[in-house]
C-alpha cells in the first residue's frame, strides 16, 4: 500500500530506511509532506499538505517531538484525514505488521493528551541499581494489591485524558506473578493506547509461557533496559521474545554504562540541575504525580529520615480533569530544585541500602 509520510527530515529518512527492512511488506511512501522542504527524499516527491486532495489516504507522522506531532495530528484531523499513525522510534523487531510494530495509531488521539504515563506492577527490583530514580532498592519484595492498582487506571481513564503510551514497570515487572493479568486488564481499559512493559529483561528467558502469551495476545510491547547483566544474556532474551512474536526494543548497553544519582539533599545551587523523568506521569496507590522521583519521595524520606519536599502529589479521586490536570502535572514542584546531574558508573546497591546511593 502507498502511504504519505508527514516530515521529510531525519525522522522521515529513518522511516524510509526501516521500511526497506520489511522484505514481506508492500508499504511504500508515495509522497512526503513537508512545509519547508522541496524536491524529494530518497527519490520520493515532497509535496505540501494542501496538495493532498484525497482524505482517505494513510498518513504517517514522522516527527520525534510529541508536542509537534500532536499539532500535526490536530491539523490533519481538522482537514478530514482519518487514517493517521505516528512513527516515534524504531523497534528492533521486524515481523510482518509494520504499522503495529513500528508505529502508534492516532485513532484515539484527542486534544487532551499526554505522551506517556506509567505505573509500578512491582515496587521492588531484582537488580537494585545505584541511582534508581524510582528508589526500587528501598522497597520490600511484596506483591502489590492488583485490584487497587488496576482501579487507579480506571479512575484516571475517567479524567478525560488520553495517554499515547502506558508503561507497566517497576521495580521489575516480571517479578510479579500477576503480570499477565495486568496486561490483559490494562489492554481492556486502554484499548487504543500503546502499552509497554519496561524491564531489565533478566527474568524473561525463564518466564512462563502463559505470561508471554498474554503479552503477545494483547499486543503489548517490551522495552528492555540493557544493563551489564542483561547484556550478557541479551541473545537468550531476544530468542524468547521472538518465539512468541513479541515486539520489543532494546535501550542499548552503551547508554546504560553510565547512571545518574538523581538527587541533592540540599537545593541545588552549584550542581547542574537535570530532570531525567520529565513527562513520566506516575500512578501509584491512589495518587498521581508528574514523575516517579516525586511519587516515591515519601518512601525515600521514611527510609532515610530526610525531609525532601513532596508537594505536587495529588489524590486521584480529588484531582481535576482534562486540561486543568494536564497543566497541574506540567508545573515545576519544589523537589525539582533538588534534581541534579551527577553521572556515575553503573552499579548495584549492597544489601545495606544507603541514602548516598541516590543522593549527594
Amino acid at each position: 500500500m502507498s502511504v504519505f509520510v508527514y516530515g521529510a527530515g531525519k525522522k522521515g529518512e529513518e522511516l524510509y530506511e526501516i521500511l526497506s527492512l520489511y522484505k514481506n511488506s508492500n508499504v511504500t511512501p508515495k509522497y512526503y509532506i513537508d512545509k519547508s522542504k522541496e524536491g524529494n527524499c530518497h527519490g520520493v516527491p515532497i509535496v505540501r499538505l494542501e496538495d493532498v486532495k484525497d482524505r482517505e489516504v494513510t498518513i504517517i507522522i514522522a516527527i520525534n517531538c510529541f508536542n509537534i506531532a500532536q499539532e500535526v495530528f490536530l491539523e490533519l484531523k481538522e482537514k478530514g484525514f482519518k487514517d493517521i499513525w505516528w512513527f516515534k522510534e524504531k523497534k528492533r523487531y521486524f515481523g510482518k505488521d509494520f504499522f503495529y510494530e513500528q508505529c502508534i495509531s492516532c485513532s484515539a488521539w484527542q486534544e487532551n493528551m499526554i505522551e506517556h504515563m506509567e505505573m509500578h506492577v512491582m515496587d521492588a527490583c531484582n537488580l537494585n541499581c545505584i541511582g534508581c530514580a524510582h528508589f526500587s532498592p528501598i522497597f520490600e519484595k511484596e506483591i502489590p494489591d492488583y485490584s487497587a492498582r488496576i482501579e487507579d487506571i480506571r479512575t484516571f481513564k475517567k479524567k478525560g485524558i488520553h495517554p499515547v503510551q502506558f508503561n507497566l514497570l517497576g521495580g521489575e515487572p516480571f517479578l510479579n506473578p500477576q503480570l499477565g493479568e495486568y496486561v490483559r486488564e490494562t489492554r481492556t481499559i486502554l484499548p487504543e493506547t500503546d502499552i509497554v512493559i519496561v524491564t531489565n529483561g533478566l527474568l524473561i528467558p525463564n518466564s512462563s509461557d502463559a505470561v508471554l502469551q498474554s503479552i503477545a495476545d494483547n499486543k503489548v510491547k517490551v522495552s528492555i533496559s540493557e544493563y551489564e547483566p542483561t547484556h550478557r544474556i541479551i541473545d537468550a532474551i531476544c530468542d524468547k521474545l521472538d518465539g512468541f512474536g513479541i515486539v520489543y526494543e532494546i535501550r542499548s548497553f552503551t547508554t546504560k554504562e553510565k547512571f545518574n544519582k538523581p538527587l541533592s539533599l540540599c537545593v541545588a545551587k552549584t550542581s547542574e540541575r537535570l530532570c531525567i523523568s520529565d513527562g513520566c506521569i506516575t500512578l501509584w496507590n491512589g495518587k498521581i504525580a508528574r514523575c516517579p522521583t516525586l511519587m516515591y519521595i515519601d518512601a525515600f524520606n521514611e527510609k532515610f529520615g530526610t525531609q525532601l519536599p513532596n508537594e505536587g502529589i495529588m489524590l486521584l479521586r480529588d484531582c481535576p480533569s482534562g486540561k486543568e490536570l494536564l497543566d497541574a502535572l506540567k508545573k515545576e514542584v519544589p523537589l525539582c530544585s533538588h534534581c541534579v546531574k551527577n553521572m556515575i558508573e553503573w552499579g548495584v546497591c549492597s544489601k545495606n541500602v544507603k541514602c548516598e546511593d541516590f543522593a549527594i
